[in-house]
Order: C-alpha cells, then sequence, then structure tokens
C-alpha cells in the first residue's frame, strides 16, 4: 500500500486565528529571536468537523499539529487532541461521547488525514461520510437526514454515502435525540433518524509487485491451465486499454469515480491487472501475468491523483460481483487499520455471502508494525495478502496483524510484493511498456491470478475452499509469524495439485478477565479431500511460546476420505494460556513420505487480571456533583462521558497507569449565584488493585493574575497535556464570560509516569468601566459601550431602581443624568431596557441577573458584532446586584463613582506552565521584571475596529484566547509574558488581515510593532510557501503584507482583491491559478523536466472594490532555475523578497524629501541563498506614466535614496529590482505604494 507524500498548503480564510507572528525591535531592543517555521505555505489550514466546529491547525516543532477549535460564530470551545504517531486528532467536548460510543469513526476528527485527502474548508464545501442504519431504518438509505444529500445506496452494508453541508445542521439531526448533552451518564447514546454510525467516507490509497516463477506459476501453465474462462474483476485506478497487454482480456469497465473514465492516468491498476492476466504480448510472452487466461473485469475506484472514497469502492464491488458474476475480486487497495466492522470489511463479508465470490485484498504498507492490517482486508471472508520479497523474507513495509479489536489472524498469506515488473499505463509517468513496483499491492494479484488458477482446475470449489486451498498449501516463511506472514509464501503449483486443504486458521480467541473458560476449550479444523483416493496425514502443532503441549490435537493421525472430510479438534486450556500476550504457531499435517500437505495458523490468548475504579466527585461543600468526565489510559480513551448527579462512576480495567480529569460547574467568588468554572485533573492513578480517587472541589484553589497596573481579565484559556508514554493527550478549555472565576485542584506530588502539563493563558487589560458606591467595589462586572460611551475620566451618578425596566417605570422617576438599576426579566428584553432608559436620559444602565453567573450586557459577538446600544450597558452577578437594589431602596442617596476609559491604554498578554504538577498556590502576580513591553502602532488608511489575536507557546502546545478588539488607527501599549515565543494576527473585518513571524519577547526589553501601514506588496514568512518536490512545484504566495518586519498579509476574496499566480519556464507558460487562486501547484500529471531550467514565478495582485488609497495594483516577478532534487527531498528556491522603510504619517503619507530604504533578502532556509549583487529603482509620481532612476546609496543590508516629489504629486509608485550571485532576481512594481505630504 502506497502513502503520497502530502506537503499541506492551504489557503487561509480571512479573520481566521493566526498561523504565525513577529514584533519589528525598537532601536533600544535587542533583536527578537526567530522560532520554527509556520504551517507549510504559511496559512492555516481550517477543517470544518461533522460537528460544524471549525479547527484551524498549524504544524508544531514536533512534527505534529498545533489546534484551536471554534464553533461556528467563531468563539473557542473546549476539545481532547491525541497524538498517535503522526497523525492528530482533535475531538471537541460534544463530540467525544459518541466517539467513545463507537458511534463515529475516529477518522472524522484525524485532522492529518482530513487535510492529508483535501477534505478541509479549501478544498471541498462538504464532508463525504458514509451511514449504516439500524435494521429498524435499513428502509431510510435513500433518504438523505437533514443538512446532508444522498449519493448512493449501499446495500451491501444497509447503509448509504452523503455528502454532509459543514454548518452543523447534519449534526444536529444526529443528535437530536440527545438532548443538547452528549455525556449522558447511565444512558444509552444512540444517533437520530435509524443511524447506527457514521464513519468518514475517507481516501482510499493504492498498493505495489513482480515473480510468477516464484510461486510455481509456469509449472501450472505446463499443464495448460492459464485460468481461462475464469472472471477476475479488478478494482483499482482503471486500466490502459490500449496497452498490447490487455487485447483481448477485457470483458468489461465501469468507472465508479465521479468525472473521471476508465482511463488509468495513474498506471497503478494497470500494473495490477497485466499481474493477474497481461498476455505479456508486448514482451514477446516473456512478462504475461499469473493467470494469462482470465477474463477482466475492470471496475475504476481509485482517481488519477491515487485515491478514492471508500462509497465509490463499494459500489465497485457490488458492480463486479452481483452485475459481472466476478468469481475473483482483487483490491490493491485499503485504508486504516480497522477491526473488520467498517463499512468497506461488512461489504466484503456480506458479498461473499451472497454471492460465492472470493475477494483477494492487499494487507497494506503499514509494516513492520502490528495491528496495521487495513480496511477491506480486515474482513473475515477475505483473503488478505502480506507482501515477501525474492527471498522469501518479509517485507519490512508490509501490514501486520494481529486485526484490531479481536486480535484476529490478519494477514492470511503472504506473496511476491518486491520488484515486481508488469504493464505500465501509457498515461502514467515513465517510458516503456512496462514498469518496477513494490508494495502489497502487487503482491494481492499474484494470489488473485493463482485463485483464477485454481478455479480453472476446480471450477466446482466455492470462493471460501479457494481461499482454504491456497492458504492451507503455502511455502513456510519461518522468519514470520502468522500474525506478520500469515501460513506463509503462496504456493500456486503446490495449490493446484494438492488433493486436501483445511479450514483455515485455528484461532481460539481472547476472552475476558475473570470469564476465560475452565478447563479444556476446542476449536475444530476440517479437513477436506477433493482426491479420489483417502489420505492419512501425520498431524503436529508448533508454537512460538507457552508451554510445549499448550494447543494439542485429537489426534497425531488422520485419514480423510476420498472426496469427503474429517474434523481434527484443537484443545487448549485457558488455565494454562499466558496472559495478555498472544501465542501462535501452525498445525502441520505430512503425508507418509514426510512432505507437508497442509499448514493451519494457531492462536490463542487471553486478557489479564482487570481491576475496578472508581470515580467520585464532590462539589465545595462535599455534596455528590457531576461534570464532564475523560478517563484514558497508556492505550488510549477509556471514557468521556458525565458524571451525573450521583457523583460516582465505575470502571473495569486492566493494571496500569491512567489519568482524568473532570470539567464541572462551581459556585463562583462572588456568591452563591456567581458560576465559576472547575477544572479538576488527577494526573496519575496507578491501577494495581480496585481502587477510587476522588475530584474534590473543596480542595481546587481559585487561579488569580496580579499585574503592575490596574487590569481586568478580558479572556483567558487553560490547557491540560497528559504522556503516559504512548502520545500525548492534550484539554483545551475556554471559560466563557458568564465565568468570574476558574478554580483547578492541586495534584500534589508530580508525576513518575511519563510526563504532565497544565498551561494557562490571560489577557488583563486596563478596565474600560469601574464601579463603586461607599468605597464598595462592585467588580463582577461585564458591560458593552454606547455609541456615545461615557467620557473618559471620574464620574459621580446617582442611582436609581428601575425594577423591569420597562418605560412605564420611569414615569414618576427622574433618571436623567443618573445610573439607572434594573433587573434582568423574562417580559422586558435587555433591547427594550436600554431604549427606555436612554429615553429617560440616563448616562448608564446596569442589569442585574436574575440567574445563575455572569449576564451577558449586549447581544452579538467579536465576530459578528451588533450595533451599539443607546446608553452605555453594564450588567452585575444577582448577588452583588441585590445587594445594590437593596442598598438603593434602603438609602435616601447611592451615590455611584464611576471610571469611565472608553480606549484602554494597555493591556497584558500572560502565560504559565505548571510543569508536573499543580501547585496549591494558584495566584499568579507579575513584575515588571517578568515582562516585555510592545509599543503597539496601528495604521490603516481609516479609524475603525480591528481583531487581534497573540498566541504563546505553551506547555500544551500554542495557547490562544478568542481575538480582542482594537483600534484599527492608534495606539497602545501591551505587556506579554518575556522568555515565550509568540504569534501574532491583527485583522480588519472585511477588508485585510495581517500576520507576523513567530518572535521569542526578551523579559525587560522594549519593542515596536506598526500594523498595516505602507509598503503592502507580496510578502513571505518561511520557504515552505513555495518548493519543488521530484517533478512538481507548488506556491502559495500572500499578497498584502504590510510594513511591519516579517509580516504577511491577505485580503478579503471574491471581488476585493485578485489574486493570481503564474509560472513560466523561459518563455512557455506552465501553470497559472484562476483570479481569486493564490495557490499554483504542478503535479505529475503535468511534470516539470528534470534538468536544471530557467523559471519565472509571477505574482499579480489587485485590489478592485477596496477603496483603500494604496498599493493598489502589484507585480512582482522571480526568477530562478530549477532541476529535480534528490529522491524524498523538498527543495526551495532562494527567492529574494523586498522590504521598504519610508517614514509616513497616520495617513500613510511621507514627506516629499523623505529618505526610502530598500531592504532585499532571502527568505530564511533557502535551499541556496546567496548575496544580493545589484539593487535598482525607480520611482514614479504619476501612476507609472514617467519613471525617475533613482541614486541608491548602501545603507547596512539595505539601499537609502531620497525621494524628490513634485508639488502636485499625491503618491508614489515604485519599481524595484535585485539580483543576487546565483543569479536569483526579482521584478517588484507597486502602485501608489504610499503617499505624500
Amino acid at each position: 500500500m502506497r502513502k503520497l507524500l502530502a506537503v499541506l498548503a492551504a489557503q487561509s480564510v480571512l479573520l481566521l486565528p493566526p498561523a504565525v507572528a513577529s514584533a519589528a525591535p525598537a532601536e533600544s531592543a535587542p533583536p527578537a529571536s526567530p522560532a520554527a517555521a509556520p504551517a507549510p505555505g504559511g496559512t492555516t489550514p481550517t477543517v470544518t468537523l461533522i460537528t460544524g466546529d471549525k479547527v484551524s491547525a498549524t504544524e508544531a516543532a514536533d512534527g505534529g499539529l498545533s489546534a484551536q477549535v471554534r464553533d461556528a460564530e467563531g468563539r473557542l470551545v473546549g476539545f481532547t487532541s491525541q497524538r498517535v504517531g503522526r497523525d492528530t486528532y482533535v475531538y471537541p467536548d460534544g463530540a467525544l461521547p459518541y466517539v467513545a460510543a463507537g458511534l463515529l469513526d475516529k477518522r472524522l476528527f484525524n485532522i492529518t488525514e482530513l487535510l492529508a485527502d483535501g477534505y478541509d474548508d479549501a478544498h471541498r464545501d462538504r464532508l463525504p461520510v458514509i451511514v449504516t442504519y439500524t435494521d429498524a431504518a435499513a428502509s431510510r438509505k435513500t433518504t438523505a437526514p437533514e443538512g446532508a444529500r444522498a449519493v448512493r445506496a449501499l446495500d451491501s452494508i444497509q447503509g448509504a454515502a452523503l455528502d454532509a453541508d459543514r454548518s452543523g445542521a447534519f449534526w444536529s439531526a444526529l443528535t437530536a435525540g440527545a438532548g443538547g448533552n452528549a455525556r449522558t451518564a447511565g444512558k444509552r447514546l444512540s444517533l437520530g433518524g435509524g443511524i447506527a454510525k457514521v464513519w468518514l467516507d475517507g481516501r482510499v490509497e493504492a498498493t505495489l509487485a513482480d515473480s510468477t516463477a516464484q510461486i510455481g506459476a509456469p509449472e501450472v501453465w505446463k499443464s495448460g491451465n492459464t485460468g481461462q474462462g475464469v472472471d477476475v474483476a479488478v478494482l483499482d485506478s482503471g486500466v490502459d486499454t490500449g496497452h498490447p497487454d490487455f487485447a483481448g482480456q477485457l470483458a468489461a469497465t465501469e468507472s465508479f469515480v465521479p468525472g473521471e473514465t476508465v482511463r488509468d492516468g495513474l498506471g497503478h491498476g494497470t500494473h495490477v491487472a497485466s499481474t493477474i492476466a497481461g498476455t505479456g504480448a508486448a514482451s514477446g510472452g516473456k512478462e504475461r501475468g499469473v493467470a494469462p487466461g482470465a477474463r477482466l473485469h475492470i471496475g475504476k475506484v481509485l482517481n488519477d491523483n491515487d485515491s478514492g472514497q471508500e462509497s465509490w469502492i463499494i459500489s465497485g464491488m457490488e458492480w463486479a460481483v452481483r452485475d459481472q458474476k466476478a468469481r475473483i475480486v482483487n483490491m490493491s487497495l485499503g485504508a486504516d487499520p480497522s477491526d473488520g466492522t467498517d463499512p468497506m470489511s461488512v461489504a466484503v463479508n456480506e458479498l461473499s455471502a451472497e454471492t460465492g465470490a472470493l475477494f483477494v485484498i492487499a494487507a497494506g504498507n503499514s509494516g513492520p508494525n502490528p495491528y496495521t492490517v487495513g480496511a477491506p482486508g480486515a474482513a473475515d471472508a477475505a483473503l488478505t495478502v502480506g507482501a515477501v520479497g525474492g527471498d522469501d523474507k518479509l517485507a519490512d513495509f508490509s501490514s501486520q496483524g494481529p486485526r484490531v479489536g479481536d486480535k484476529a489472524l490478519k494477514p492470511d498469506l503472504t506473496a511476491p510484493g518486491v520488484g515486481i515488473l508488469a504493464a505500465r499505463s501509457q498515461y502514467s509517468g515513465g517510458e516503456g511498456l512496462y514498469r518496477l513496483g513494490d508494495g502489497t499491492s502487487m503482491a494481492a494479484p499474484h494470489v488473485a491470478g493463482a485463485a483464477a488458477l485454481l478455479a480453472a482446475e476446480h471450477p466446482e470449489l466455492t470462493g471460501q475452499q479457494l481461499k482454504e486451498a491456497l492458504v492451507s498449501t503455502t511455502r513456510a516463511t519461518p522468519d514470520a509469524s502468522p500474525f506478520a506472514g500469515g501460513s506463509g509464501r503462496l504456493d500456486v503449483a503446490a495449490a493446484t495439485t494438492a488433493t486436501v486443504f483445511t479450514s483455515g486458521g485455528a484461532n481460539f480467541g481472547y476472552p475476558q478477565w475473570p470469564t476465560a473458560p475452565e478447563g479444556p476449550v476446542a476449536r475444530e479444523v476440517r479437513f477436506t479431500n477433493i482426491g479420489d483416493s483417502p489420505v492419512t496425514l501425520d498431524l503436529a502443532v508448533s508454537l512460538d511460546g507457552g508451554p510445549a503441549d499448550l494447543v494439542t490435537p485429537s489426534a497425531r493421525q488422520v485419514t480423510v476420505p476420498a472426496h469427503g472430510t474429517a474434523p481434527v479438534t484443537l484443545t487448549t486450556d485457558f488455565d494454562r494460556v499466558p496472559a495478555d500476550r498472544l501465542t501462535s504457531g501452525f498445525l502441520t499435517a505430512t503425508d507418509a513420505a514426510g512432505a507437508v500437505r497442509t499448514r493451519t495458523a494457531v492462536a490463542v490468548g487471553k486478557e489479564g487480571v482487570r481491576h475496578r475504579l472508581t470515580l467520585k466527585a464532590t462539589d465545595r461543600g462535599g455534596r455528590p456533583t457531576g461534570g464532564e468526565l475523560v478517563l484514558f489510559g497508556e492505550d488510549g480513551v477509556v471514557a468521556a462521558q458525565d458524571i451525573d448527579t450521583t457523583g460516582t462512576v465505575d470502571f473495569r480495567l486492566p493494571a496500569g497507569t491512567y489519568a482524568a480529569w473532570l470539567k464541572t460547574d462551581l459556585e463562583g467568588a462572588n456568591g452563591p449565584h456567581s458560576r465559576g468554572l472547575g477544572l479538576l485533573p488527577i494526573p496519575e492513578i496507578t491501577l494495581d488493585r480496585d481502587r477510587t480517587a476522588v475530584f474534590d472541589a473543596a480542595k481546587a484553589r481559585r487561579v488569580t493574575v496580579a499585574t503592575p497596573q490596574p487590569s481586568n481579565l478580558d479572556g483567558s484559556s487553560f490547557g491540560l497535556v497528559r504522556d503516559l508514554g504512548s502520545g500525548p493527550w492534550v484539554a483545551g478549555w475556554y471559560p466563557g464570560p458568564e465565568y468570574d472565576s476558574v478554580w483547578i485542584l492541586p495534584t500534589g506530588q508530580k508525576v513518575t509516569k511519563g510526563s504532565f502539563a497544565v498551561a494557562a493563558r490571560w489577557r488583563m487589560a486596563q478596565p474600560t468601566l469601574t464601579l463603586s458606591a461607599d468605597g464598595h467595589g462592585y467588580d463582577d462586572l461585564r458591560m458593552r459601550l454606547a455609541a456615545t460611551p461615557l467620557p473618559r475620566g471620574r464620574h459621580h451618578l446617582d442611582a436609581v431602581f428601575a425594577d423591569s425596566g420597562s418605560g412605564d417605570r420611569y414615569g414618576a422617576l427622574n433618571a436623567r443624568g443618573k445610573a439607572v438599576v434594573v433587573r434582568r426579566n423574562d417580559g422586558v428584553p435587555l433591547a427594550e431596557q436600554a431604549t427606555a432608559a436612554a429615553a429617560a436620559g440616563a448616562r448608564l444602565l446596569i442589569v442585574v441577573n436574575d440567574g445563575v453567573g455572569r449576564l451577558a450586557p449586549w447581544p452579538g459577538s467579536i465576530w459578528v458584532p451588533a450595533d451599539p446600544p443607546p446608553v452605555t450597558v453594564a450588567t452585575l452577578t444577582r448577588d452583588e446586584g441585590e445587594e445594590l437594589i437593596t442598598r438603593i431602596r434602603n438609602e435616601r442617596r447611592v451615590r455611584l463613582d464611576v471610571t469611565s476609559e472608553p480606549e484602554p491604554g494597555y493591556s497584558y498578554e500572560l502565560v504559565r506552565d505548571y510543569d508536573g504538577a499543580v501547585p496549591a498556590d494558584l495566584a499568579h502576580r507579575v513584575t515588571q521584571r517578568d515582562l516585555a513591553r510592545i509599543d503597539v502602532s496601528s495604521r490603516n488608511w481609516r479609524p475603525g475596529r480591528a481583531l487581534e489575536t497573540r498566541s504563546a507557546d505553551g506547555a500544551t502546545g500554542s495557547i490562544t484566547i478568542d481575538p480582542v478588539e482594537v483600534p484599527a488607527r492608534g495606539e497602545r501599549t501591551e505587556w506579554v509574558t518575556g522568555g515565550r515565543t509568540w504569534t501574532t494576527m491583527v485583522a480588519i473585518p472585511d477588508e485585510q488581515e495581517q500576520r507576523a513571524a513567530p518572535t521569542t519577547y526578551r523579559a525587560g526589553a522594549v519593542y515596536e510593532e506598526r500594523w498595516f501601514g505602507p509598503v503592502q506588496r507580496p510578502r513571505l514568512l518561511t520557504p515552505f510557501t513555495v518548493y519543488r518536490q521530484g517533478n512538481g512545484i507548488r506556491a502559495s504566495i500572500p499578497g498584502w503584507g504590510d510594513s511591519g518586519a516579517g509580516h504577511e498579509g491577505y485580503v478579503g476574496w471574491g471581488g476585493v482583491s485578485d489574486n493570481r499566480l503564474k509560472l513560466y519556464q523561459g518563455d512557455r507558460l506552465v501553470a497559472e491559478t484562476n483570479r481569486y487562486e493564490p495557490m499554483l501547484s504542478v503535479n505529475s500529471l503535468n511534470p516539470l523536466s528534470p534538468e536544471p531550467l530557467p523559471y519565472r514565478l509571477v505574482s499579480e495582485n489587485r485590489r478592485d472594490g477596496w477603496a483603500g488609497p494604496y498599493s493598489t495594483e502589484t507585480r512582482t516577478e522571480w526568477g530562478f532555475t530549477s532541476g529535480e532534487p534528490a529522491p524524498d527531498t523538498v527543495w526551495n528556491p532562494s527567492l529574494i523578497q523586498l522590504d521598504y522603510a519610508v517614514d509616513t504619517d497616520v495617513d500613510g503619507r511621507a514627506k516629499r524629501k523623505a529618505d526610502l530604504i530598500v531592504t532585499p533578502l532571502h527568505l530564511p532556509m533557502a535551499t541556496e541563498a546567496s548575496a544580493i549583487r545589484t539593487v535598482t529603482l525607480d520611482v514614479s509620481y504619476d501612476d507609472g506614466v514617467t519613471w525617475r532612476h533613482a541614486k541608491l546609496q548602501r545603507d547596512g543590508d539595505g539601499w537609502r535614496t531620497r525621494l524628490d516629489a513634485p508639488r502636485d504629486a499625491r503618491f508614489v509608485t515604485l519599481r524595484t529590482v535585485a539580483r543576487d550571485d546565483r543569479g536569483n532576481s526579482v521584478d517588484q512594481r507597486i502602485t501608489r505604494a504610499f503617499g505624500l505630504r
């Protein structure tokens, strides 16, 4: 099975969370340290999950993915993530219980796979899924649930292929019966619409092999048997119907790939088909297949890019055996490891039983690891094939068993799969009529061809009997256990001449503790004799471990009658079976001459001792409480569910180390009606006997933050990472504004096994509004400013109480110039309360919550803001608010001290890790010495709102919070935790987004950042945005990086900007993108020449509908020379990019005699960077009608010139050319780069 090397690059969407960030140091600051490169392409790939949640993924330093999860409205949501090998799984809180209950395919949340398969938002607007239906709902398979459309019915699995929308409507239809809470202890989860399970309709990749002589085919041919008349279906990438080796061989062809004919643009299917039944005509008969007399039925189920959806493949299977009546079906393809219950494997079993066909399937190329046999080869009925080399030794790449889940015996046998010569499709790469290939894909067609020879020899045999005969007559491969190499290497000469075969492997199972059977347990092996004479066989069992007599036959000798069967019973005693391991070997039958006639795989194992783990949860008063629980061990998730109000849940688990955490609501810091978030981890539970662990909220400690200047919490997030040795599990929590506090359970001593850490991230900002009366502060305050807020400074406002806040409450109430206090209620909406208060002349409206937690002061979100209220609105929690109401009622006059800061001038961006354990003291006190200062200047061409996100490296990876609103034009100071690497994105909704390279800030240093100012032009943060691999090239060029050091920028799509890329080889156009797609790709279908040749990459950008006055149009042309890089390497051209420095005012205008510095530089880590040799600059003051050649002087790394603008000039247009010593070049023109004053 061949996996393609995929380098991910996807176009970003405006206003998504950041991938990268940077800062420009002030002259007094030390240089900032560069951090690791961002995600390939410099973009943030986004995947909308089946739940409607959006996962934005960036590449982590360890090669995995760091993820953020947001709901449909853009809010960060809690999730759990897991790293398994190279794959990162991200489970939103609402989905994890369904995964744990087996109702959702885990691959729906495998972000690595979804990106690699092109299932991200940049490539697909819908998610392909397969659903299976309950027996009661089987008739619904032609009707799609809400939020999905039917693609095709899949009768063989009682299911259907669907395309689900990404809006969340499909998820709502699936989970409607859960009542909005998937984590329901004591209740069995189910899906709506009669759906039993949802699977990803994943990509299935092709798998490759040679030698007919090695398996004994020429000996069979000598008898005249070439498989004549046997119908063999090949489900693959199609076929080259014009290849000479298929003349007269093709009985039928059909494509199941939308938009593609059966023509084989990949070449894989042609190679496989010719291995089965090619005539060898193109080689004078030398390179013929195993069964050249067979009839081929070609079903194209893989596209020309080497992948296919599972629903295509199931449709092809049904066509092959129902419509074409094929006796043998070859499937040199596969998906992820499976327990045999996936849709494709189920289809194999059902169709085998229905039609008697034999499915020969490649095991996969994920070896040499165990548990890697993929679907559909995991099916019971499949004849699953591993690969060996010419020396009969197992190929390293060959997938191995046991089968995931029940530990069944797989694969069934092996066949040659290394260095296989077979037909080459003229529509694929390479030259000649034949090509070599490796893989279990090429081993499988040897077996399919052998099955055709055997079927021709014995047409009376069923598909199951063909399998039994082939598997029991293999040649021994002593270096491979049955779980690695099955019964041995295919020997078709032995199979076609054999008269005796057995019924298949003897698997005693893997019973659970303590239910392993007592006393002897038997498994029957049936010997079948298709010959005319009885056969007497001597029997012996050999195992690779355990007692020598662990498995014994009922007799040491058996006589199988002519055209009859004889049973032999194998017996084991589970009391003697080694626990928590698999013991395997063979039952060998030899004749009187000592020749081995059959080999039957044997396996036995049992589960070891299990213990009870009781988890209890109690609130801060010691009473039982509920919450959202995640429990996992060294082998993965054990549970993701609610602990209900009984506060107790039990588990039966093997001895080992476990970790658990509980998220629960607690009483907050501001009275019984306030709401706090409890995060209660128990990071290490050593289960060596029955144990009880308690999530004791009474021991949780409040997390607090103290900053050098007064500040209020403006957002926070918390992460937890636990690695027990099999890969890290990461959880993230984003306390909503309804919580007034976060409480974490201290964990005591550091963990002794693996690693554990908790990371915290806060944004503290200068308070926008403070409120007090007679020295009593009302601190639990949320607010939304009016269009005309209270002026900056201190105000004294009398407070009055207007009860429900309806207009009629103001009749006898003098509210003009005062603060009005009202209660939230169902009868008077907040908007009506605000309108009435404003009409009465109030300067401030204070709304007291009547429920639990903090109350939102106004509808809308930062992503979708509502119009501001007519009067500034503040909300108080119930306990604080009722205290204020009581004071107003009881006192003659209540005067409130109000401090207003409509545009806060400073903020603190803070991070802290707790490594190994959570301490008892969770007060985070920061001083100026801990912080770096960043003086931020936003220079947008007009005032407005911008959104800023800063993410920092933490113990759990990149840790972030929701974006905060900042001025698009103005100055502010931000303090950040020093010694951390931060990434920053600042965006103006629907206009532009700027991202900066990761930057490490040194505590005590001062930095400057400038955003949105001139000069904007194409700029890259990483060389991985343009790379060549093999004879393909890919480029993604962000078109609008601003004046900030190390920024790359994007503007809105679809009519707002025109972004085009073109690649030329010399003067020949090789590839180009459409108007709005700045992602160019050249692949094997249109390969580049392997010879070193000159290329030009052109980026053309124009703002069609945006009213910004500067950089209205740019054209950048990079020149470089490129040849085919070394195998398995990525080559990055040494692109030169240009930075510009000119002093402009807030309107983007420079003085007419201003200095301009141009700095050419290569991308960091470019493959062949060298010294800049020449730089030229031309300046135009009339949009490029006329040009003036600028005189340049070297200035450090740049070149300096002085402008000489005419009195009537309004803009400056630039044209810059730079070249280096290796001949790399850049030619850039920027129309109206900046203005003049």
